[in-house]
């Protein structure tokens, strides 16, 4: 068999992705390989879980849009398929002068990207958060949490209710492609086997510069993971 598409990656990227291509071509077979017998391993799973309200980008560009119609479509995402979520807002503390100015210009910010906020003075945020010392702060009641492993498992649910199939465990160790078809020798086992598919959609994440490689594509970067400043 011969598939129509061929995902790599069960992230809530190469699911979502898998998800909404067989919504949109549900005659076409798709399937979605992982190396890890869960989803949302890696990356999607080690983030911090917040459902953003897109306070800093620029009013009217496509990022506040996406922000805020994501943060909407994340909720009854959850709510349909019974995932727990809070949208326990966060704050945005100033600390001094021009941070409070900076503050303010933020504020106004979220009033025009359609953003629930509320404007605390210095006694409000103590009142909020005591262990927090500032000039005031902003309260960002759209921000929420979420657990994204959860969701991504349930998007891979909603896609193989659709048809859409999913294999686990199941590493790509080589790619070659033709004019006809692309070629992945996966391994899943201890046995090595060839998929073929017409179309490839590589949503590898840390090992895209691999599956690059695989491909013979030469590229200029390489990945290279570390921790920043929330490990230390």
């Amino acid at each position: 068999m011969i598939y129509d598409y061929l995902i790599i990656g069960g992230g809530i990227v190469g699911v979502s992705t898998a998800w909404q291509l067989k919504q949109r071509h549900p005659d076409k077979s798709v399937l979605l390989v992982e190396k890890e017998s869960v989803y949302a391993k890696h990356q999607t799973g080690h983030n911090s879980g917040v459902i953003h309200a897109g306070v800093y980008y620029a009013p009217g560009s496509l990022k506040a849009q996406f922000c805020k119609e994501g943060v909407a479509a994340t909720i009854q995402f959850c709510e349909e398929n019974g995932i727990a979520y809070e949208q326990c807002g966060k704050l945005l503390v100033a600390t001094n002068a021009l941070e409070h100015e900076r503050m303010l210009a933020l504020y106004e910010r979220c009033h025009t990207n359609g953003i629930n906020v509320e404007l605390l003075t210095q006694k409000q945020l103590n009142d909020v958060e005591p262990d927090i010392v500032g000039t005031g702060a902003i309260l960002v009641k759209d921000t929420g949490i979420v657990d994204y492993q959860k969701v991504t498992t349930a998007m891979a649910g909603c896609f193989e209710q659709l048809g859409g199939e999913t294999r686990l465990n199941t590493k790509v160790v080589g790619l070659s492609e033709s004019s006809d078809v692309v070629s992945v020798d996966v391994e899943r086992a201890g046995e090595t086997k060839q998929i073929q598919c017409r179309f490839l959609i590589t949503c590898s994440g840390l090992m895209a510069d691999r599956t690059t490689k695989m491909l013979g594509i030469e590229t200029d970067f390489q990945i290279v993971p570390f921790r920043g400043e929330y490990y230390r």
